[in-house]
């Protein structure tokens, strides 16, 4: 409340200063006093600019003051954040205001702005094109408007769209420049320390079977035919070369991928940032003359420094070209991989409604884009366009085979469940009614046992939590039945039968009661054999079989048979 009230009084000072410079009046100039600390500090205070948080308030404030054609200095004190409570930024705001032509008034003024404006309103007025076009406001100047969109695939479109698209020898040119920028890069890298042992360390995984060398080098088919005999030739020559040009003519002789080398480029920052963190802890132990720890990690730099072959120095200066000459290629792929965004959409569109959204069917295109844009070839002659296509259209399918199903189904079992479906189709056109798994297996040429196969796969999973009717209250898995759930039925019926089953045997003896027990597993549901029993009560097997033989004839007796009848009739018709 103290900062409204300071605010107010400001915004009223300002309103009379404002009304005497509208009647030519100057504003008086302020009496000089002699600077203290304090007021020093207090100037520092006033004179900061509106922050970034009071913006929006700010927007919302000239957004009223637009719809209406000014503001009253009730308004303005009303809608200004709690923390604009210095002259300069009341100073500034008003400033802002005018330069919007936001007039700022008093309430008696408002009002007859107010009624001259409906007058207006009455009678028609055409307005130009060029009269409705706002002007850009100081906001927007100093503080850009941010672009909102809802959608991120309409806003992706839109950004797409201000893309030129490239024509068949500027795709060439630009091609041209990616492979300069490649060799560029690729040399840089190579001429680094790190690198022969890095790619001895990968040749000996690739003969040890430990990595596919599909994905590391960039051989010519002839080669991969004798791929361990050319790897073995040319780690000897690695090995026995000594000069820096000899070095680096084995190396390219690999032909590693350019994934491989944006790794070792990787691998060099690692390195780099490593020494780095122990040169700045060794010359801070020095300065607190701890001279031995100091020295002890000295002596691990110059470690590193001689496996990498290089200075601390001269790796980071080596290291900033890298990430130049990186840069530049990068900058070149991105060229080319942007002027081709449409490409993406447009073949996105043709796989929509399959599992997927539009917009995850257009990241996963862009990735086929990309991965074109590192396998493109321009000396072969056709244009990027047709090549790219290709590869787009893979990553998509691959990605609805991966990820539109709850359960994932491997891509080639999806291809023939898609055959299925399509030969499905032709029947139904064909026969006007739904095919049987024998029609379909005929057509398609394989086992009937197959297709009923495939048909299970194909079936998609539905969720237990689906809402039945039209009110949503019920749900699918409601329905199904638990078949480890017992009825309220048939548990009545067991409790019954146990109470009948007790009140029989007590009309036995106590060991006639306590033999059945035991032989049948009354109560625990554990049977005993006579051997058992016989050992409880210390006689013979055949003892036991005559009290039990003698305990069953009682109750096959009809009084007493006649109660348990009932139970056994409803338990052989639940069999």
């Amino acid at each position: 409340m103290r900062g409204r009230k300071k605010k107010r009084k400001l915004i009223i000072r300002r309103k009379k200063i404002l009304k005497k410079t509208r009647h030519g009046k100057k504003r008086p100039a302020k009496k000089s006093k002699r600077p203290t600390a304090k007021t020093e500090r207090q100037e520092e205070k006033k004179e900061e600019h509106l922050k970034e948080g009071q913006i929006k308030e700010l927007k919302e404030l000239i957004a009223v003051g637009k719809e209406k054609g000014h503001l009253t200095y009730e308004e303005v004190n009303n809608l200004l954040p709690e923390d604009v409570v210095s002259s300069e930024q009341i100073d500034e705001v008003l400033s802002i205001l005018d330069h919007e032509n936001i007039q700022v008034m008093d309430s008696e003024e408002a009002r007859e702005a107010e009624e001259e404006k409906e007058e207006k309103k009455e009678e028609p007025k055409e307005e130009t094109k060029e009269e409705t076009k706002e002007e850009p406001s100081v906001i927007t100047e100093t503080y850009p408007r941010p672009l909102h969109i809802a959608d991120p695939v309409k806003m992706y479109l839109r950004q797409m769209g201000q893309i030129p698209l490239l024509t068949h020898e500027e795709e060439i040119t630009l091609a041209k420049k990616i492979k300069a920028a490649e060799s560029e890069f690729r040399a840089t890298v190579l001429d680094s320390g790190i690198v022969k042992s890095e790619v001895l360390k990968l040749a000996n995984e690739i003969l040890k079977e430990m990595v596919n060398p599909d994905d590391v080098l960039d051989w010519e088919l002839k080669a991969k035919k004798n791929t361990k005999r050319h790897l073995k030739k040319m780690i000897s020559n690695l090995k026995k070369a000594r000069s820096k040009k000899k070095i680096l003519k084995a190396l390219s002789d690999f032909a590693i991928s350019i994934q491989i080398i944006e790794n070792i480029s990787n691998q060099i920052r690692l390195y780099l940032q490593e020494l780095e963190k122990k040169t700045k802890e060794a010359h801070r132990l020095k300065g607190k003359k701890r001279r031995g720890d100091a020295a002890r990690l000295m002596k691990e730099i110059r470690k590193m420094e001689s496996e990498l072959g290089a200075s601390f120095e001269e790796i980071r200066e080596h290291y900033k070209i890298i990430k130049v000459k990186e840069a530049k290629f990068n900058k070149a792929k991105k060229e080319l991989v942007a002027a081709n965004l449409r490409l993406v959409v447009s073949i996105a569109k043709k796989y929509t409604n399959r599992g997927l959204s539009f917009l995850d069917l257009i990241q996963e295109g862009n990735i086929g884009l990309m991965k074109a844009v590192d396998k493109f070839e321009y000396q072969r002659g056709y244009k990027f366009s047709t090549y790219a296509t290709w590869w787009i259209r893979q990553a998509i399918t691959r990605s609805i085979a991966d990820q539109s199903r709850t359960i994932r189904i491997p891509v080639h079992m999806t291809e023939t469940i898609n055959k299925l479906i399509r030969v499905s189709r032709i029947l139904v056109q064909e026969t006007g009614r739904e095919p049987t798994p024998e029609e379909i297996a005929s057509r398609m040429r394989v086992g009937v046992d197959k297709v009923r196969g495939i048909l299970k796969i194909a079936q998609e999973p539905i969720s237990l939590q689906t809402p039945i009717g039209d009110e949503g209250d019920t749900h699918f898995g409601d329905f199904i039945e638990d078949k480890r759930a017992v009825s309220p039925a048939s548990a009545t019926a067991y409790t019954m039968l146990k109470e009948q089953m007790g009140d029989i045997l007590d009309t036995l003896t106590e060991r006639e009661k306590k033999v059945l027990r035991l032989r049948f597993g009354i109560g625990d549901g554990y049977p005993r054999t006579l051997e058992e029993v016989g050992a409880i009560f210390n006689v013979t097997r055949e003892r036991v079989r005559q009290i039990e033989a003698k305990a069953l004839r009682k109750l096959r007796h009809p009084t007493r048979s006649r109660k348990l009848k009932n139970f056994l009739m409803m338990m052989s018709e639940e069999r």
